[in-house]
């Protein structure tokens, strides 16, 4: 599994009511995946972070069709997708 997907908190003005999160698809470097570590922060910086692609910051919300929720599943079917392709090839 070398795709996988990190959450955390949105930095946003204290104007902002609510709470707001990013949600992350990662790429991550063999030698992480290999070894089944997973990076310390969202960042193309981070070590074994190969890819990135960050949603947010996205509004938490109460329900499913919040805005999080709805990234967050989106990006936990794209890893699977992906991971499934890459076992196939």
């Amino acid at each position: 599994m070398t795709w996988i997907v990190m959450t955390s908190s949105a930095k946003m003005p204290s104007s902002c009511r609510g709470n707001y999160r990013n949600v992350a698809l990662v790429k991550l470097t063999p030698e992480y995946a290999a070894a089944g570590l997973v990076p310390k922060m969202i960042s193309t910086r981070a070590k074994g972070v190969e890819k990135l692609s960050v949603r947010g910051p996205l509004n938490v919300g109460k329900t499913a069709r919040a805005a999080y929720q709805s990234q967050l599943a989106w990006a936990e079917a794209e890893a699977d997708r992906l991971n499934r392709e890459q076992e196939a090839a």
